[in-house]
């Protein structure tokens, strides 16, 4: 009997002993896995580790490492260790479980360690097709960080509860710090693929910096896009804004005798829109989508997925970038989709930024086909920044150092002007605004001419700068018949008589081509393109054109006229306020009366019911600008609403100011656009073809109030509809 307890002694000492040396171990080896993990950032050899390291302590056949994938509802498996062979037979698309399925998905769902000592006969178990059935114990313990389940560390042995507390209680310890190494790496694979898209934007950036032609830049364009997205094809479509057809004007990967000569390049404005998802963000098409376009418009033979990014760019240009996967069972993931997003709005600025340049060639050639000089000079040193060509014609001559122009206003004057010229000048410079100076000047030829100057000053108060330009118009024919008429009228009274009514007719032809030049140098109001066309028609068909029919022709010309001069208007008026070249001219004005007189003379409303409650009050503000706010609140209104709908005008003195709202019954303005209408070429959704705007008609909405102290805004009206309104302090 004493022999029997002494033996019973030694196994309770023997176990205890065997739970503390193993302790130890799984002390030491915690420790040492904590060091390891806090060394990797890469997921795959942190599994590798843990599942390495976790041999060392436990008895099992089979270990799997799950992680939970962005959809919150995949675990996919990304480490493998076992010793069965039967395992072999599984694949990866087999390993993948979703939440909720199997022990692996139960513990997902439910964040709790699940523990089956017979997992064949556990119905949470699900049997993986064509394996074989073998009696093991499982046990399932979760990756959490913080509260959130990222992920679950699976262990099977062969036989009936192979598993106890102490493994249990080790995995669990283990999973915790496997769950922190993961999420680390994770963080630090999202900030290298972050470097990555910044990096590989930028060098898109800097690749499409200096373009100015579009043809150009999207040819860099695929070309950079083969480096940052992986795709088996590149190609970039722009629509054509007459007729919407979308036209291939750059391609990558594409064998080019498939789209040689072929419909291909061409793809019709309905056929477009039945796969273009979205005209603002990224998106993709499945193979399923894809393989429904029709056969003439396919870049590749092979049905794969695309990528769509729409590209925009000002005033009103539009297209796509279109990237084919590069395998056909390859998916673009969400990086792709966020790079796709980065690339198209940095190809949208290059396309708006050599657009602009265009029009600016466009400038200098309409400034350069002038019988003037247009120059820029800074009003400090007086040397000229820019001359135009024609400068050469008139002003360059032979000079001690050879052919040149003058370098600075005044160098151009004839010597014994030039004082007075000069004090002339400055005067214009102190005063500001717009002033004509005449006086003589040296010519090319060394002789003597005579120049009338269009000098506009303008004064940013803002900055404490002014800038200054103006036009130099060759009037030596006016000044000689002036002269011959001055020595015929002491000859001749008759003779007097007949050039004084020359002299006349010239001064008048002379203040036309003036007045014209000013425009130009000021307002640049030249639409006659847009009315040539019907003109022509009544010009060529003379008295055959049908009173009614000649009646609709000028009605239109006028029409067009009024439309294109307000567009450029308002472009003009852009331009200034960008340059801060545009100050307000305030006024006391009758702000009631003003605003009763933009919507009794508004072309824009149709027949539209318009209510309008006005305050009697003069305030102080510029009344020009005042109008311009108004009008181009009414055309937007006429814009965004269906004919026939209500608006409602109003203006109420309030804290020292006016209160502008101009409301309508129509869709409205989303929220997140409420802020974005004000920017200069942005335009709210739902446009109405039929009054076309550049969307720059709200942008001077809220220009004109900064430039009063005061502020624009829109708000939902009451009832529906978009209540757009507008506050100016009173001086």
């Amino acid at each position: 009997m004493a022999e029997t307890e002494e033996r019973s002694a030694e196994v309770r000492e023997g176990g205890t002993n065997e739970r503390e040396v193993r302790s130890v171990a799984q002390l030491k080896m915690l420790h040492s896995l904590a060091a390891k993990l806090n060394r990797l950032n890469d997921v795959q050899q942190i599994g590798e580790v843990v599942t390495a390291e976790l041999r060392t302590l436990i008895d099992y056949h089979n270990c799997r490492i799950y992680l939970l994938q962005p959809d919150g509802e995949t675990l996919v498996p990304i480490v493998f260790r076992g010793e069965l062979t039967e395992y072999q037979v599984e694949t990866y698309e087999e390993l993948v479980t979703k939440v909720g399925e199997g022990f692996t998905g139960h513990t997902a769902a439910t964040g709790q360690t699940y523990y089956s000592p017979d997992a064949l006969r556990d119905d949470i178990g699900v049997q993986i097709q064509g394996t074989p059935e073998v009696e093991e114990s499982i046990l399932c313990v979760p990756l959490k960080y913080g509260e959130k389940v990222t992920g679950v560390i699976v262990l099977s042995n062969l036989g009936i509860d192979k598993f106890d507390e102490e493994d249990e209680r080790l995995l669990e310890v283990l999973a915790s710090h496997a769950a922190v190494a993961f999420e680390n790496a994770r963080l630090f694979q999202m900030e290298r693929e972050a470097a990555e898209t910044s990096s590989a934007l930028l060098g898109l950036s800097q690749a499409l910096t200096g373009v100015h032609d579009i043809g150009t830049a999207l040819q860099r364009v695929v070309a950079a896009v083969a480096s940052i997205v992986s795709a088996s094809a590149i190609a970039v479509y722009v629509q054509d804004p007459e007729t919407g057809e979308f036209r291939l004007a750059a391609h990558r990967g594409v064998d080019p005798n498939l789209v040689a000569g072929s419909s291909r390049t061409q793809v019709d404005p309905e056929t477009a829109s039945r796969f273009l998802r979205s005209i603002d963000e990224p998106f993709i098409l499945s193979k399923e989508v894809v393989a429904s376009v029709p056969p003439e418009y396919n870049l590749i033979e092979e049905m794969r997925e695309a990528l769509i990014a729409p590209l925009r760019w000002d005033p009103d240009g539009f297209g796509a970038l279109v990237m084919i996967a590069a395998e056909t069972d390859e998916a673009f993931a969400p990086r792709d989709v966020r790079l796709a997003r980065g690339i198209a709005d940095i190809t949208s600025l290059a396309l708006g930024s050599a657009r602009r340049f265009h029009e600016l060639e466009r400038f200098h050639e309409l400034v350069e086909s002038l019988e003037a000089i247009f120059w820029e000079a800074d009003p400090v040193t007086f040397q000229f920044s820019f001359l135009s060509r024609r400068a050469a014609l008139i002003l360059g001559r032979e000079m001690e150092e050879g052919m040149g122009e003058p370098q600075s206003w005044g160098d151009h004057a004839h010597p014994e002007d030039q004082a007075n010229a000069l004090a002339a000048f400055r005067t214009s410079i102190e005063e500001g605004g717009d002033h004509n100076l005449e006086y003589r000047a040296i010519g090319r030829e060394g002789e003597t001419i005579w120049l009338r100057d269009l000098v506009h000053v303008v004064r940013d108060p803002q900055r404490g700068t002014r800038q200054i330009r103006g036009l130099m118009v060759d009037i030596t024919e006016r000044k000689r018949a002036e002269q011959a008429l001055r020595k015929s009228e002491r000859k001749y009274s008759e003779a007097f008589k007949r050039e004084r009514e020359a002299t006349q007719r010239l001064r008048a032809l002379d203040d036309m081509k003036n007045t014209f030049l000013e425009a130009v140098s000021h307002d640049l109001r030249t639409p006659l393109t847009s009315i040539l066309g019907s003109a022509l028609t009544l010009e060529q068909a003379g008295l055959n054109v049908p009173p009614e029919d000649a009646q609709d022709l000028v009605r239109r010309i006028a029409s067009n006229a009024r439309k294109l001069e307000r567009l450029l208007s308002d472009l003009l008026d852009l331009d200034r306020l960008q340059r801060g070249i545009v100050s307000p001219q305030r006024r006391p004005t009758d702000v009631g009366a003003l605003v009763r007189q933009a919507v009794t003379e508004s072309d824009l409303l149709g027949d539209r019911e318009i209510e309008t409650d006005v305050d009697a009050g003069v305030v102080s503000v510029d009344a020009a600008k005042v109008e311009r706010i108004i009008e181009n609140l009414l055309a937007n209104a006429a814009r965004h609403t269906p004919a026939g709908t209500r608006l409602w005008v109003r203006a109420k003195t309030q804290d020292g100011g006016v209160l502008l709202v101009v409301e309508d019954e129509g869709p409205g303005v989303p929220e997140d656009l409420r802020d974005a209408v004000f920017e200069p070429f942005r335009q709210g959704p739902g446009q109405n073809t039929h009054s076309p705007g550049v969307g720059v008609g709200l942008s001077l909405v809220g220009r004109f109030a900064e430039l009063h102290g005061g502020r624009a805004w829109v708000e939902e009206r009451p009832g529906g509809g978009a209540s757009f309104k507008v506050f100016l302090p009173a001086a």
